[in-house]
């Protein structure tokens, strides 16, 4: 749902998880944004309720706000290709065991935020310590981006103010990065949809009409 756009959030009866994308604006431009009150009040129901979530650059910042941490600017901004590490929760987390001690990303933030109360942190890096964490079983958020296409980056720097130089080195490694990134969210969201799959086996027996629900709904 393009909910910048005044479409509304649908019933949470209609599906199984939600994503939250990322954006250009803050979490904290609830003024400019009037629509970010509404969402943060949909997505703190949703997760307090023990739901599937993820979030990606501004959803995960998204996610942390609605647990109650703080989200502010950082000390600088990363646009490019960074190295995170996996922390010990991150190496044992069901969902990403399988990820290296060290992996590749595509990041474009320059805000952060503290690590929400009941959080395990699953991925630092030295600039940013905390790059992603899990709440509950099945609440993922991730300052990053797994998700990144070649169209997708050439996108979003045509038209940007990133000068050239920046841009070439970019989209330079995205043949040797986009391999390695792509692998990594494939075993993730496998991984992510499989838990998803037997928690809705468990709640097949419920009252209310699971026939009708889809399978994902995205807010950005």
């Amino acid at each position: 749902m393009k909910l910048w756009k005044g479409e509304p959030i649908p019933e949470p009866i209609s599906f199984h998880l939600l994503i939250l994308m990322g954006g250009p604006m803050s979490v904290n431009n609830d003024d400019l944004h009037p629509f970010l009150a509404e969402e943060k009040t949909f997505v703190r129901r949703w997760i307090e309720e023990g739901n599937s979530t993820i979030g990606i650059c501004l959803g995960a910042q998204l996610i942390a706000d609605c647990l109650g941490a703080r989200v502010y600017t950082g000390s600088k901004e990363e646009l490019g290709w960074y190295e995170l590490m996996s922390t010990e929760d991150g190496k044992n987390d069901p969902l990403l065991r399988g990820f290296p001690p060290r992996f590749p990303v595509f990041q474009w933030h320059a805000e952060t935020f503290d690590l929400p109360d009941d959080t395990m942190l699953l991925a630092t890096s030295h600039d940013y310590p905390h790059q992603a964490f899990r709440f509950g079983d099945l609440t993922y958020a991730f300052q990053f981006h797994l998700e990144v296409t070649g169209n997708m980056v050439r996108s979003w720097l045509s038209g940007s103010e990133v000068d050239e130089a920046k841009q070439r080195s970019i989209v330079s490694s995205l043949r040797l990065q986009l391999p390695v990134v792509h692998q990594l969210c494939r075993n993730f969201m496998q991984s992510f949809l499989d838990s998803i799959e037997r928690l809705s086996d468990t709640r097949r027996e419920r009252p209310y009409a699971h026939e009708k629900r889809n399978n994902t709904s995205a807010l950005g």
